[in-house]
């Protein structure tokens, strides 16, 4: 079975537990105004343009123009001669397709950077997006007696599947309030909380995380929102996290040819702080990596 990731390297602590090998997986069912990887979130990988400018030779079509891509041409375009035949630093695709068994060789091979109980994460784009691939993919390194974990929205109807397969599970929680979440992110809630409470309740070794975004879930009627959304779902294995808006993938969304609409998002220290101290006076555990 063949999968597509957009990036891949080595991680410490930030994507679970220890030094890991973690796959970007292409496509997210999400269009979330704040991803920091809007090159993940097409399921057909976008262009990206790294320089000011181009070559009209790298395009036969004649996309490029005075230097610039006219992303009109590229509309319906298979070939991409422009990253294949033409191969350049200026622009790229950064999607490949591989098979799942070329993976799991990989991370046999890398077993010995995986120190500090690290291994292999999956995250995205979303990871369920390509469910039966990633499963796949899970269950081989189960298999071979790898450390995995996955990073998801948690939105797959069938997402509980996968606990038999993961070792540590990362889960945005992005918003309680379902109308709120679609307007932001293109897709309702209502599935995501089933899932996260269904993790919570079986124990799993997870950690949750809240992206905090000014004008979208940081007032304190939020943080309410949160702690009720969760309340009577405890678990001693289960940590959370609060992430302060940033706009590290800003850049990249001009590279992609998509228009970055963040205006005024950022929250205080303080903010965070009242959030944390929220979660941990109702019993949940706080944690910073």
């Amino acid at each position: 079975m063949k999968i597509k990731l957009f990036q891949k390297g080595f991680n410490y602590s930030q994507d679970g537990p220890g030094n890991r090998l973690v796959y970007h997986l292409q496509g997210c069912n999400m269009r979330c105004q704040w991803c920091s990887n809007p090159e993940g979130i097409p399921a057909v990988p976008p262009l990206m343009v790294l320089s000011d400018h181009l070559l009209s030779e790298i395009c036969p079509y004649g996309a490029i123009q005075n230097g610039k891509l006219n992303r009109s041409f590229c509309e319906g375009c298979t070939a991409r001669d422009c990253v294949t035949t033409h191969k350049n630093t200026s622009l790229v695709c950064r999607c490949e397709t591989v098979e799942v068994d070329e993976l799991v060789e990989e991370a046999k091979r890398s077993a010995p950077m995986f120190f500090d109980n690290g291994g292999v994460t999956l995250t995205g784009g979303e990871v369920t997006l390509q469910f039966d691939a990633a499963k796949e993919l899970l269950t081989k390194l189960k298999q071979a007696g790898i450390h995995t974990a996955i990073e998801s929205n948690a939105s797959h109807p069938r997402f509980c599947e996968l606990f038999p397969v993961i070792d540590y599970l990362i889960m945005d929680f992005k918003h309680y309030d379902d109308a709120k979440h679609k307007q932001y992110t293109g897709i309702t809630c209502r599935k995501n909380i089933k899932n996260l409470h269904q993790a919570l309740d079986s124990g799993k070794l997870m950690s949750v995380r809240i992206p905090l975004i000014n004008g979208f879930n940081a007032s304190p009627e939020d943080m309410d929102g949160f702690i009720e959304c969760i309340k009577g779902h405890h678990s001693d294995n289960a940590t959370f996290e609060i992430l302060s808006y940033h706009e590290y993938g800003k850049d990249k969304w001009e590279q992609c040819g998509f228009t970055y609409a963040m205006k005024d998002a950022h929250v205080s220290a303080d903010t965070v702080k009242q959030f944390e101290q929220k979660l941990n006076a109702n019993g949940f555990h706080v944690i910073r990596t």
